[in-house]
């Protein structure tokens, strides 16, 4: 999927068709884009990347510049617009709210289905900007596949919930079942793998599976399919195989990709570990 470009003031959206509960919108130059009051059916949540502009969220009107978050629950009247024309950029994500009152749910460790709105409309910090804008390059990064996006969307809102919603924490142990998804990645890493299905294998939700895998073995689920096709790899690069037959039988993409995924996991290439093969 092709990395967004942003020119002037021509808004860019993203979306995936295999995750149809989030979209998102970048605006390079928002010097033109001005809104009239409005809601969404959806929870948005955005970051403005540069300049001011001036945020209102129902009775409340604030200034926010380059840092802020800003949250707006579904049925919020609100508008975002710029100061004068001093330039301000953004980035927003929109995330249906069925999907989301689920990943609250799992993340309060109950089954419920009701969304709880936030109550913060906005706020500066420096650990949600950067976890917002990772997403973005995840999301847009041309390596990124279906399981690395998923987890990563969920791994934003678990660390939205945690800081904006502070609650009760719950144990993460899984016990058994997180081997049981690690077992299923490795009779599937080859393949494109989705979440669900992880979890299917598990037995375990979305949000709870993410938490105890990272406990567990320290990566998230798409890392640790990715560390699998290496050690596959690698295995094949000493058996002297093409470069180019090893890539594809290890489920990446390309050559290229995997190329690309050798050197930032090895700090050295498939070729130059082959060659020092015995």
């Amino acid at each position: 999927m092709p990395r967004p470009t942003n020119t002037a003031s021509t808004p860019v959206f993203w979306r995936d068709p295999t995750l149809p509960f989030v979209e998102a919108r970048w605006v390079q130059d928002g010097r033109k884009v001005c809104y009239d009051r409005h809601w969404h059916e959806t929870f948005s949540v955005g970051v403005i990347t540069s300049g001011h502009s001036t945020y209102i969220n129902g009775q409340h009107k604030q200034q926010v510049g380059e840092g802020a978050l800003v949250v707006m629950n579904p049925g919020e009247v609100h508008a975002c617009n710029p100061i004068g024309d001093e330039p301000w950029s953004y980035r927003m994500f929109y995330v249906d709210t069925n999907w989301l009152a689920h990943v609250q749910g799992g993340l309060r460790g109950s089954t419920g289905t009701t969304f709880q709105p936030f109550s913060t409309n906005a706020r500066y910090s420096p650990r949600l900007y950067t976890a917002f804008n990772a997403l973005c390059t995840s999301l847009t990064d041309r390596d990124s596949d279906h399981l690395n996006r998923h987890v990563s969307i969920l791994g934003f809102i678990s660390s939205l919930q945690s800081e904006l919603e502070p609650g009760p924490s719950v144990t993460v142990d899984g016990g058994g079942k997180v081997e049981r998804a690690a077992a299923y990645i490795d009779d599937n890493f080859t393949h494109s793998l989705k979440l669900d299905d992880i979890c299917a294998a598990a037995d375990l939700s979305a949000s709870y599976l993410i938490r105890a895998f990272r406990k567990r073995y320290g990566v998230a689920p798409h890392e640790y399919q990715t560390n699998r096709r290496i050690q596959y790899g690698k295995a094949q690069l000493r058996r002297g195989r093409p470069i180019a037959d090893v890539a594809l039988e290890a489920g990446f993409a390309d050559q290229a990709h995997f190329q690309r995924t050798f050197k930032r996991l090895t700090a050295a290439t498939p070729g130059q570990y082959r060659a020092l093969a015995p």
